[in-house]
């Protein structure tokens, strides 16, 4: 009870601070609110809405009990980006399909980005094409590596009494349906678009009081603003005066690791499941570091 008193006057307070920093400094509240929603606007919603709503409209009308679930989350995640691997995942553990040790194995590799993300924009950033392929290669290996780490004991398959059963949607037609879908979809862009303004104006203001500034060199100041927000950070690094190898190898850590923006949506697309904040922050770390680990190997033949 005093850990959860704790927790929540720390939250408390943390949030007061933001907002009498925004109070404070509102031109770097604007700045970095409309930055976020050019990054949501230009790169996120014209990828990312169109799957939610198709996982969702599956969900509800479909079977996925009968599909490989421990592909079909890497599968779409692979398509669309983040965090969609985390709300397929945490909507199947919820759901019972999944242990909580088993949605943290299937998430540890299934919480990936698109290739169109990586070799397009992050290739575009870095100026250079081989590199970009480079940090996917690393990127996707270093999640199906990251899955080995998380794997848990196999377990007998369970029977067809024991697989929860689909929602009956009796009274419902499919268009009723594919609507309540789309209103799900509109929702999860809300929740992705709070989150990145929430990280990009936190960076904006740690930029005005000149945090950054205290790193030794440019590199580390751009890894750091990629650790909050990847997007932003692969961008800078992609400017930063340094060599193609080391840019590969830190733009790989950030890709995998996600930065605290995704992270935080992760958790949010997760929420009810009992994968919480420990159990993404873990995965997502190991990852970064093993894809840092096979890019700074690859980054050799460039």
């Amino acid at each position: 009870m005093k850990a959860k008193n704790f927790e929540k006057r720390l939250i408390m307070t943390a949030a007061a601070c933001f907002a009498a920093a925004m109070v404070v400094f509102p031109a770097v509240t604007e700045s970095g609110s409309k930055t976020a929603i050019v990054i949501w606007a230009n790169s996120i919603v014209p990828i990312l809405l169109p799957f939610f709503i198709f996982a969702d409209f599956i969900k509800r009308v479909g079977n996925p009990e009968k599909l490989p679930l421990r592909v079909y989350p890497f599968a779409v995640a692979f398509m669309s980006g983040y965090p969609m691997g985390a709300k397929i995942v945490g909507d199947l553990t919820s759901r019972g399909f999944f242990t909580i040790d088993e949605g943290k194995h299937v998430l540890s590799y299934s919480l990936v980005t698109g290739p169109a993300f990586i070799i397009g924009t992050v290739g575009a950033f870095l100026g250079n094409t081989r590199a970009a392929v480079v940090a996917a290669m690393a990127h996707y290996m270093g999640a199906l590596l990251n899955g080995m780490i998380y794997r848990c004991p196999k377990k007998k398959e369970r029977s067809e009494k024991e697989i929860p059963q689909k929602r009956s949607i009796a009274g419902t037609t499919y268009m009723e349906s594919f609507t309540a879908s789309i209103i799900a979809g509109f929702k999860a862009m809300a929740v992705i678009l709070a989150y990145l303004i929430l990280f990009m104006i936190a960076m904006e203001l740690m930029e005005s009081l000149g945090l950054f500034r205290m790193l030794p060199g440019e590199a580390w100041s751009a890894f750091a603003k990629g650790i909050i927000e990847m997007t932003v950070g692969s961008n800078m690094i992609g400017i930063c005066d340094i060599s193609i190898g080391l840019k590969t190898v830190l733009t790989s850590f950030i890709i995998s690791f996600g930065g605290l923006s995704v992270i935080g949506q992760s958790v949010s697309m997760a929420s009810g499941s009992g994968l919480g904040l420990g159990t993404i922050l873990q995965i997502k770390l190991t990852h970064g570091l093993i894809a840092g680990i096979l890019a700074a190997v690859f980054a050799l033949f460039i």
